[in-house]
C-alpha cells in the first residue's frame, strides 16, 4: 500500500472510487463527474493537500481537504473521506492522516476540521481514536415551503454587494464550512444572492446553490425578524421545488423554529462537527 496526494489523479478515477466507498454509506449517494467537479470548485478542494490509499497504483482510499487561514489559524477540512468496501480494515484512514499531517505541518496547519453523520458511530469512534474531539451538533433540513404570511414591506432582489463585516451582524450561528465566507468569497457564478430591503437598507438576505437546491446562508436583522421576511426570502428561490438547508448549528432554537414551523421544513439528518490539533 502506498500513500499521496491526489494531485495527480484522473477526476473519472477519483469519481468511480468516490461512488463506490459511499455505495453502503449510511445515506448512500452517487455523483456525476459533474457533481463532482462542483464539489471541488463550490468547497474549494485542494487535491495538492488532498491524500489517497494507492494499492498497486489503483486508487482506493482518499481524503478530501481544503484549507483555510480564519482567526490566524491554518485549519484543514475534510470534504469527504472514502475506502472502497474491499480495502476496509486495513486502518487505511489513519494511515492516510498519517501521511498528509506532516505535509500539513509544513504549511503551518493548527486545525483538521471535519463532519460526520450523528449515527455512524463507527465513525465517531474512528475520528476519536485519531484526536478528534465534538464541537457542535449541526442539523440538515429539507422539504417544500408551506404557505405562509410574507412581509408586504420589503423589497426582495439579487444582491451584488457583500459586504460581510454587515452581513455578519445578522447572524446567530457560525456557517459551517460550505456556508462560510472563505467558501462564498468570491461568490460562485452558479449560485444566486438575493437580499430584502426595507426602505433601501438591507435587513435580510439568502444565498443559494440552484444546482443542487441547498441554501448557503440566510439571516435576517435582529430588529426586523418575525415579520415574514426569512419566509419571503425563501420563496423567492425556490420556485415552488423543495430545497435543502444543511449543517444548521444545533444551539439556534429560533433558526430551528423558523425551518420547521415557519416555512415547514423537515429535520431529517444531524452531524457532529469535530476537529483536533495537529
Amino acid at each position: 500500500m502506498e500513500f499521496n496526494t491526489l494531485a495527480n489523479v484522473e477526476l473519472d478515477d477519483l469519481l468511480a472510487v468516490f461512488n463506490l466507498s459511499f455505495s453502503d454509506y449510511i445515506v448512500p449517494f452517487h455523483l456525476t463527474k459533474e457533481v463532482l467537479e462542483a464539489k471541488i470548485i463550490a468547497e474549494k478542494l485542494d487535491l495538492n493537500i488532498s491524500v489517497g490509499a494507492f494499492e498497486e497504483g489503483k486508487l482506493v482510499g482518499f481524503i478530501l481537504q481544503s484549507e483555510k487561514l480564519e482567526n490566524g489559524q491554518r485549519v484543514i477540512y475534510n470534504g469527504g473521506t472514502g475506502v472502497v468496501p474491499e480495502s476496509r480494515g486495513k486502518g487505511l484512514v489513519r494511515k492516510m492522516y498519517d501521511f498528509i499531517i506532516p505535509v500539513l505541518k509544513e504549511r503551518g496547519a493548527e486545525i483538521l476540521l471535519l463532519e460526520v453523520i450523528e449515527g455512524n458511530t463507527a465513525a465517531i469512534r474512528a475520528y476519536e481514536n485519531l484526536g478528534f474531539s465534538i464541537v457542535r451538533k449541526l442539523l440538515c433540513f429539507k422539504g417544500s415551503i408551506s404557505p405562509g404570511v410574507e412581509s408586504s414591506s420589503i423589497t426582495i432582489k439579487e444582491m451584488k454587494d457583500f459586504q460581510w463585516d454587515n452581513l455578519r451582524s445578522f447572524w446567530d450561528i457560525e456557517p459551517s464550512w460550505q456556508g462560510s465566507v472563505y467558501v462564498l468569497n468570491p461568490m460562485p457564478e452558479t449560485y444566486q444572492a438575493l437580499g430584502a430591503y426595507s426602505d433601501g437598507k438591507l435587513v435580510g438576505y439568502i444565498i443559494y446553490n440552484p444546482g443542487a437546491r441547498k441554501v448557503l446562508q440566510i439571516a435576517v436583522h435582529t430588529d426586523y425578524r418575525k415579520q415574514g421576511i426569512g419566509s419571503g426570502l425563501c420563496k423567492a428561490i425556490a420556485d415552488g421545488q423543495p430545497l435543502a438547508i444543511n449543517n444548521v448549528d444545533d444551539t439556534s432554537k429560533e433558526t430551528k423554529l423558523f425551518l420547521e414551523k415557519r416555512i415547514g421544513l423537515q429535520h431529517w439528518l444531524s452531524q457532529f462537527e469535530m476537529t483536533r490539533s495537529i
